[in-house]
């Protein structure tokens, strides 16, 4: 055992009490549970049981997350965004947000985009700002989005301060903060280094960010805090933090696998001993001072653009070009903007001719615009080829259709003619997608 263990166990056994024993019974002998959670815009729960015949157990904390045992990264269904991996105790938190998430939303500590997009899949319109600091954990985001659907998500790199320096004060009807931390709820499966200097920064750097954010909700507005540790410094510390500055905890209904904060009995604790999970900390608070703040909206150009049999009218926005929404954007000058809606096109249109689609466009539309636009249906063994970016043979009319398996997008295919005088479908899957055959 090293220092770093030795000092985990430490402080759980002074956090548990007598209930430590079965706390250390559950660390060691449990196994560790996946689950994964359904996309419920784009399949129910008992239509995905039929149609992918998985061996699903239902997780009693989030009505649309299951245990099961697959392999994403080779599955069709995965590919076409009929589900998302998360850690069934870390679904629990948005699951239980659900009734208090408003049109205007910012996930702050996004990435890799679980909770943003489990939030999108309640909300009815509206838009949701998925933010990360770093670049490269902003840009899995929008990969977990673009795969989804999602359609109505801005991905930012931004501070809370930054946020605050572009106008946001009292914007947000709802705010996810699932706070870096300590990780202790990941130490049965990670090497996480775990000390005393280690929960004192990371209590630290949660309440500068909180410092900035609660300023962002609107009076009335929600947040939700979460973290995936057990420390109470970083966890009832900064709900009492929250208090001091205008908040005040929300108390939601107490579900099986749960129990009350210490000191905090809206809060809510999930441990290995009491739920089949990791473990996780949540509280949702409201905010009872400030203001409501409107802010312009972009003026946005809408474009006709034809692709196959479809014509979508595509909002023209200088930070991402054209793009396929519903949702009404405000003004995001002076944020830094990955992707605004989803992309349409690859570039810019191309006049008398044809402009090529983006990937994320097949994803984002329904049932009806993929048959108009042009679909090929995929057996098991195309499906499992195209996402490798393996290239295809079927008779199909020329130019741009949409790959499916079991009628669900997979992505683009472009038919033409090979040197054989048979179709050639060309895989357009974009590579950074695609698994090694």
């Amino acid at each position: 055992m090293s220092e770093t263990d030795g000092y985990f166990f430490e402080y759980m056994r002074e956090l548990l009490g007598e209930r430590y024993g079965a706390f250390e019974k559950a660390y060691y002998d449990k196994p560790r549970h996946k689950a994964l959670r359904v996309n419920i815009n784009k399949i129910d729960t008992s239509e995905f049981a039929a149609l992918t015949g998985y061996t699903l157990a239902a997780n009693t904390l989030c009505e649309n997350s299951f245990y099961c045992d697959v392999k994403p990264s080779r599955d069709p269904f995965y590919h076409a965004g009929l589900y998302y991996m998360q850690e069934p105790s870390a679904a629990a938190a948005v699951s239980a947000l659900r009734p208090f998430i408003g049109e205007r939303v910012l996930d702050l500590c996004a990435a890799p985009g679980g909770k943003s997009t489990q939030a999108a899949e309640y909300m009815s319109g509206g838009v949701i700002f998925c933010n990360d600091v770093e670049y490269k954990r902003a840009k899995i985001i929008a990969e977990n989005a673009e795969r989804l659907g999602v359609t109505n998500a801005v991905i930012t790199c931004n501070t809370a301060s930054d946020y605050r320096k572009a106008g946001f004060d009292g914007y947000f009807d709802t705010l996810i903060v699932d706070a870096p931390c300590s990780g202790g709820g990941m130490t049965r499966y990670e090497s996480v280094p775990y000390s005393r200097e280690i929960v004192e920064g990371c209590r630290a750097r949660q309440r500068s960010i909180l410092g900035d954010a609660v300023h962002l909700l609107r009076r009335g507005g929600y947040m939700l805090y979460s973290t995936c540790t057990f420390s109470a410094e970083e966890n009832e510390y900064n709900v009492g933090y929250l208090t001091a500055l205008g908040m005040k905890t929300v108390d939601i209904a107490l579900r099986d696998g749960e129990e009350r904060g210490i000191g905090i009995p809206e809060a809510r604790r999930i441990y290995p001993m009491n739920f089949d999970g990791e473990g996780h900390f949540y509280c949702v608070l409201q905010k009872t001072c400030g203001v409501t703040e409107e802010r312009d909206k972009s003026r946005k150009k809408t474009v006709p653009l034809k692709i196959g049999g479809l014509c979508i009218d595509a909002f023209d926005f200088p930070q991402s070009g054209f793009v396929y929404t519903d949702s009404d954007f405000p003004d995001l000058s002076g944020l830094n903007v990955l992707r605004i809606g989803t992309p349409v096109i690859c570039g810019r249109a191309v006049r008398g001719g044809e402009s090529e689609p983006h990937h994320a466009l097949s994803h984002a539309l329904g049932p009806q615009a993929v048959e108009k636009l042009g679909r090929i249906e995929l057996d098991n063994e195309q499906a499992c080829a195209y996402i490798t970016g393996a290239e295809l043979r079927s008779d199909a009319p020329y130019g741009y259709n949409i790959a499916t398996y079991k009628g669900y997008a997979l992505g683009f295919v472009k038919a033409a003619r090979s040197g054989d005088g048979e179709c050639a479908l060309k895989n357009k899957y974009p590579k950074y997608l695609r698994i090694t055959p």
